[in-house]
């Protein structure tokens, strides 16, 4: 699925729930038509591909945050709303889980208020952030999502004050602004922007989630606006799973048997991909969307052979993202077996 770049799209996201095919026998499988069984495939890969979160510590911190900064919504205030800001290298799943946060938010205000199907409630609003943006261009993008008429002869202040009286119509509360590193500040039309973004986060009765890479470090966050900005929000560092202490290794462990139940292949054993757990992270640098990418067109694979099953050969087969692709150096480990708590889909 593309991202959710209108606000139909996006109620689309909201409603959609990964729905898992049934687990099938080989007995079953077998006895199945080509044309139900080409049906069976596809319904398993929209699975394995669709929108399912492991509740992750990341995931669950990113929330907790999120719901602390909401509930001071409720606080009369006149001056600008604290914000949060996700950041850390591609892959890590930021985008996926501050999505999955905004989500959650909008059906907790939806039921909350009583007004689940109502369509002039808009209780969140996301955008990417357009590379190279101009103040116009950055509130064009909240017109586009937004289904608003947009004219030529429009200057920026005009769209902001636009998007901001529909914005409190609508009762949006949380604004996830995605690919912020894509404004550059040390140019002027960056620096002209993110001036605006400011401004346009002051204006309004809402928290500010910005998601991107290495933000720390990046424009947004540097220099003059940058410290302004820095210093209203909460950075929280998404980091990719690490191998150094056995806390490490068998967190990952866990993460690697969370993503292994969810493959719905008739004929795959329990714990095999928790046994190569070490091979899988030299795969995939501790990457869990690197991990579920190679997980999943490893099963296509062993659908497609009618193994039904992943092994090391499937999973060689398989390539992925190049910053994964690094350093494969790892062996097959037995599996670790213990009382440790299972990472679990997120509710």
């Amino acid at each position: 699925m593309a991202i959710p770049d209108t606000l139909q799209a996006w109620r689309d996201y909201v409603a959609d729930e990964p729905t898992e095919p049934p687990r099938l026998t080989p007995t079953e499988l077998a006895a199945l038509s080509p044309t139900e069984k080409a049906q069976y495939d596809d319904d398993r890969v929209a699975f394995l591909d669709g929108n399912i979160i492991l509740s992750t510590p990341d995931t669950d911190s990113i929330d907790l945050n999120a719901r602390l900064l909401v509930g001071s919504l409720a606080s009369k205030k006149f001056t600008a709303r604290p914000g949060l800001a996700v950041s850390g290298q591609s892959t890590l799943g930021k985008s996926t889980a501050t999505m999955w946060v905004a989500k959650k938010h909008e059906q907790r205000m939806r039921e909350r208020t009583g007004r689940d199907k109502d369509p002039a409630f808009a209780p969140v609003v996301y955008i990417p952030t357009p590379a190279g943006t101009t103040p116009k261009g950055m509130m064009a993008a909240f017109c586009h999502w937004l289904g608003l008429p947009m004219h030529r002869t429009s200057t920026a202040q005009e769209l902001t004050e636009q998007v901001i009286t529909v914005l409190r119509e609508l009762g949006t509360s949380m604004v996830l602004v995605d690919e912020i590193h894509n404004l550059k500040t040390r140019s002027s039309t960056g620096a002209d922007a993110a001036s605006a973004l400011k401004g346009f986060a002051e204006r309004l009765d809402a928290v500010f989630v910005y998601v991107g890479i290495d933000l720390p470090s990046s424009d947004l966050f540097t220099g003059s606006i940058g410290q302004q900005l820095a210093g209203r929000v909460t950075m929280y560092e998404m980091q990719s799973f690490g191998s150094s202490t056995q806390q490490q290794r068998d967190d990952w462990a866990d993460l690697v048997g969370a993503v292994e139940e969810l493959v719905p292949l008739t004929s795959h054993k329990a714990g095999t991909l928790e046994g190569m757990s070490d091979y899988l992270f030299d795969r995939t640098g501790g990457s869990i969307g690197s991990l579920r990418l190679l997980v999943s067109k490893a099963a296509q694979l062993a659908m497609g052979d009618g193994s039904e099953r992943i092994d090391r050969g499937k999973l060689d087969q398989v390539k992925i993202d190049m910053n994964a692709e690094g350093n494969l150096v790892a062996s097959v480990v037995p599996a670790r077996k213990s009382g440790r708590t299972r990472l679990k889909r997120a509710q």
